[in-house]
């Protein structure tokens, strides 16, 4: 009888060391954790970390003839790592960083207009057309002066070159900017989703044998993130791949969701990943072209890409503002395309107005141009990169036509046409460029009626306004994208101040099992040594 208390004293003695060892085992692995998160405080992408501590328990045996006794718990024991996360944040973080990408992508970009169009303020355009009015008005003074109608037609050069210019400026950061939407392709997306699907093997692989590869789930998620600026993307982990009957592991998938309803786009499955590529074959209407993870290619992307920096680099190279026909899918953001229309526009009725003064002639049979495209001699198709002053005025500085009924004498020769002493014509001109006009689209539908002063000054107004609005929308999508942030923070990045008190509290622990040693030694060494047999 002795003995079986003897024994049942010195087991439970035992199971304490058990307890006690487990319980340095948690603490010293728990302080490990903290001086982990306090080492990588600064590390980009890292997610704070804790142990998981159960409660190890006697429960789960089941003896009918069994001696009562009191049960009490066989202590603590660490099971695993995790990470400190919250999905829900997370989803925000990503969609709020395309929404502030997508618009600082347009500031740089309409930034770069603005920069275009402020040339054409007093010291530029609108200077250059005074110029051209202040030549004409002498002009009209001494209409039979040759020199002076040099000085005029080498003012509406000025003029035509001054348009020529923002024509190529604007083509400049078209070109400029579809360049840099290329290398988001390349270097950013295809990079990001080609890493991240070769991250899932990894971690697949990890999991597969029991591991918690927290470090790899670190080097994921902050490449989602950064993906997460360039596109809108949503991240799913279900449904799970069964690997065993005992064993599941989450099906890591990425997609640009279809809103028209139909497929979505998958950018990433598990450990396939799409291919994006750029095509500018149409250099106003560049396409995005996805192969997905099944190797079918996608031609809807730019229908269905709705944010982050590539959304806004389509926005402003195909943006078309008010020209869009919504209908077929074209955007309707004035970005460069819709500031190159107005400018076309704005070349072409400059040259149809005056060309048809300088063509209302008393006997003329033909049209006398003072403007052309690039050809010299045909009015057809002008723009504001082709056009220039015509070939018979650059020939001959008196083609301008002073008067609308001429009396020729001396009689013209082939390059040459005789000034009358009358100026009713520049007086037309001169009164033409100050007279109210309906500039008409394609379509014959009037986008504003103004001087052409007044035209240039719109569209220079416009571009700030669009600077202005967008740079507003960044500043508001920056601060919600700063309050996500820090609420993440909150949760998953480290605080030296908070992982100080934990290691202090693990600390604590980890000294007071030490000292449940001790007191469990002094209780055996007087078991053994001082109770009798």
């Amino acid at each position: 009888m002795v003995q079986s208390k003897r024994r049942k004293t010195m087991t439970a003695t035992f199971l304490a060391y058990g307890v006690a060892s487990r319980a340095m085992e948690a603490s010293q692995a728990s302080i490990n954790i903290v001086g982990n998160n306090i080492s990588n405080v600064n590390t980009e992408g890292y997610t704070r970390q804790r142990v998981d501590i159960v409660s190890v328990t006697t429960s789960g045996k089941t003896e009918k003839f069994a001696t009562p006794v009191i049960s009490t718990g066989i202590g603590a024991k660490a099971v695993r790592t995790t990470q400190l996360r919250d999905p829900f944040i997370d989803a925000r973080y990503r969609t709020q960083n395309a929404e502030a990408n997508r618009y600082e992508t347009m500031v740089k970009g309409l930034s770069n207009l603005e920069d275009v169009f402020d040339e054409a303020s007093t010291e530029a355009l609108q200077g250059e057309l005074s110029s051209f009015i202040n030549d004409l008005q002498s002009l009209s003074q001494t209409p039979t002066s040759s020199d002076i109608a040099q000085v005029a037609r080498s003012a509406a050069e000025k003029v035509t070159q001054t348009i020529n210019m923002y024509a190529i400026q604007l083509e400049e950061v078209r070109i400029e900017q579809t360049e840099n939407l290329e290398v988001v392709v390349n270097s950013e997306f295809n990079t990001y989703v080609k890493n991240i699907a070769s991250l899932n093997k990894q971690i697949q692989n990890e999991e597969i044998y029991g591991n918690t590869p927290n470090e790899l789930y670190d080097q994921r998620n902050l490449l989602i993130d950064k993906l997460s600026g360039v596109a809108n993307i949503e991240v799913s982990m279900a449904p799970a791949d069964v690997i065993t009957e005992n064993l599941s592991i989450p099906h890591y998938s990425i997609k640009i969701k279809n809103q028209s309803g139909g497929e979505d786009i998958m950018l990433v499955d598990n450990g396939r990943y799409s291919e994006m590529s750029l095509d500018a074959s149409d250099p106003l209407n560049v396409q995005l072209k996805i192969v997905d993870t099944t190797g079918v290619e996608r031609s809807d992307v730019n229908s269905n890409v709705l944010d982050g920096s590539l959304r806004g680099y389509i926005n402003l190279i195909n943006g078309k503002g008010s020209f869009a026909n919504t209908s077929v899918g074209e955007s309707d953001s004035r970005g460069i395309y819709y500031y190159a229309r107005k400018m076309d526009i704005f070349a072409n009725q400059f040259a149809t107005e005056l060309n048809v003064i300088n063509s209302n002639i008393t006997g003329a049979t033909t049209e006398l141009p003072l403007f052309t495209d690039a050809s010299g001699t045909s009015t057809a198709n002008i723009t504001a990169k082709n056009l220039q002053v015509s070939t018979a005025w650059l020939k001959n500085p008196s083609y301008i036509n002073t008067t609308k009924n001429p009396v020729i004498d001396p009689p013209p020769t082939a390059d040459y046409t005789a000034t009358p002493a009358s100026s009713d014509n520049i007086l037309r001109l001169i009164e033409k460029m100050s007279d109210k006009i309906d500039f008409k689209d394609s379509l014959g539908n009037t986008i504003i009626t103004g001087t052409f002063n007044e035209y240039m000054t719109s569209a220079v107004s416009e571009v700030a306004t669009d600077v202005e609005l967008h740079s507003n929308f960044f500043k508001t999508a920056t601060n919600v994208f700063q309050t996500i942030s820090d609420a993440r923070d909150s949760v998953a990045g480290v605080s030296l101040n908070e992982e100080g008190v934990n290691l202090s509290a693990y600390q604590k622990v980890y000294n007071a099992a030490m000292r449940y040693f001790n007191v469990l030694d002094e209780n055996l060494d007087n078991i053994i040594n001082k109770m009798g047999v």
